[in-house]
């Protein structure tokens, strides 16, 4: 019973020191090379233990006689050798442990070291970061105070700004080149310049943006533009280089003027310098310069022209006896009646040459001076206004009309001259007949 059971055991124990062998044959190549010769010398004892097991074993199966003395010892000085080597072993481990623990220990306090100064430099960074950031938000609030105090100028201007890049694309505009335009701002941004203003200029060399590319330093042009909606007005409109920080030319800034005021300002002088403020007809200056221009048509086109010269009769009179307004009034009557008595169609122009002297322009067939059938409707219109009963005096106008020939061309002047020479040839006439 006992054998049976010490063979059990030491079975058992075979089977574990088998199993340990394989495990430190499976684990020597993983372990370190200083405990690479101890490990091995702890293997071949497992070996010889396991010998040992299986040889006792066998001499307990096959009732083998063995020295228990030698038995006990060779398992003693094995069991002591192996125990040895375990504790070395162990010994080793935990130095090389320990050595593991203070090296981690120096690398964490070298870690702590350096995480502590590399969080005084982020707090440092991010002092000066919070510091630039405040910068940035107070130098962007400046700028979009400047933007805005810019923005406001640029809307306030009295022209139209637009800025127009390379491509002829608008990049900004002004509240007045809004109004200009007619169309509104977010339609603006992004359309080709010339979508908006039409002119003969635009897609030619000689447009501004085109000129100020090849080197223009400014353009400046009157122009007539045309509006979408067919209104057309008249402009002053510049424009200068649009370059970027760096200079380099980005397109142009043009700015745009109405003058539509200013031309109906001059078109008001022109009229006041060539019209006689009393009676609306041209002055002296205004139908001299209309009478040459026809003379000079008449000459080129073989075509003749009549001169009306007129006078109103007893100016003095009305004037000394009725006072300077009647005097006034009678002018303006005088000529009304002449504007009244010649057809649009006859008419080249009708003035007053000063004090009350008139002159009218007249274009008709050749006829007989003496006989021209303007002088009947004269005096038809005179006549009709004299019928008035509440009259303070009578109108009366003098006349003399002369021929303008093309085969024998004169100055204005002395056109006029044959004009007054006839008037007072009608004088004179008048005179001789009221004395008879």
């Amino acid at each position: 019973m006992m054998r049976s059971l010490s063979i059990i055991l030491i079975l058992i124990g075979a089977g574990f020191m088998f199993a340990s062998v394989i495990f430190s044959l499976k684990m020597l190549q993983s372990v370190p090379s200083t405990f690479l010769n101890r490990w091995r010398v702890l293997t071949a004892l497992m070996l010889f233990f396991l010998l040992g097991y299986l040889t006792f074993i066998v001499a307990q199966l096959k009732r083998l006689p063995l020295p228990a003395e030698l038995v006990a010892g060779v398992v003693f000085l094995a069991g002591a050798v192996f125990v040895f080597l375990i504790i070395n072993l162990t010994r080793n481990t935990v130095a090389k442990i320990r050595e593991g623990e203070q090296l981690l220990r120096t690398a964490r306090d070298q870690l702590e070291i350096r995480v502590e100064q590399r969080t005084e430099q982020l707090q440092k960074t991010l002092v000066d970061l919070e510091r630039e950031v405040s910068a940035r938000k107070k130098a962007t609030f400046a700028l979009e105070n400047v933007n805005a105090e810019l923005l406001q100028i640029l809307n306030c201007s009295a022209d139209g700004i637009r800025v127009v890049d390379k491509n002829f694309i608008i990049q900004r505009v002004n509240s007045t080149f809004v109004k200009l335009a007619g169309i509104p701002a977010e339609k603006l941004i992004g359309m080709r310049c010339y979508e908006v203003f039409e002119h003969a200029a635009c897609r030619t060399p000689d447009c501004s943006l085109s000129r100020i590319l090849h080197g223009a330093p400014a353009v400046e042009n009157e122009k007539y533009l045309l509006r979408k909606d067919g209104k057309v007005f008249p402009c002053i409109v510049t424009a200068f280089p649009y370059c970027s920080p760096g200079g380099e030319l980005i397109g142009t800034v043009e700015g745009f003027r109405d003058i539509s005021l200013r031309k109906q300002m001059e078109n008001r002088l022109k009229e006041m310098s060539i019209t006689d403020d009393l009676t609306g007809l041209l002055n002296r200056r205004g139908f001299i310069a209309v009478a040459e221009k026809h003379l000079q048509l008449g000459e080129r086109f073989d075509q003749t022209l009549y001169l009306l010269y007129a006078d109103l009769d007893n100016m003095k009179w009305i004037n000394d006896n009725l006072g300077h307004d009647a005097g006034d009034l009678a002018l303006m009557e005088a000529a009304d009646v002449l504007k009244n008595t010649f057809r649009k169609s006859d008419v080249l122009g009708i003035g007053r040459l000063g004090g009350d002297e008139f002159a009218v322009l007249m274009l008709s067939r050749p006829v007989p001076c003496c006989h021209h059938p303007v002088l009947q409707r004269l005096e038809d219109q005179i006549a009709g206004r004299n019928k008035n009963p509440d009259r303070r005096y009578q109108l009366s106008i003098s006349v003399g009309v002369a021929e303008y020939r093309p085969e024998s061309p004169c100055s204005i002047e002395e056109f006029l001259s044959m004009g007054d020479e006839a008037m007072y040839e009608c004088k004179r006439e008048r005179k001789k007949n009221s004395r008879t």
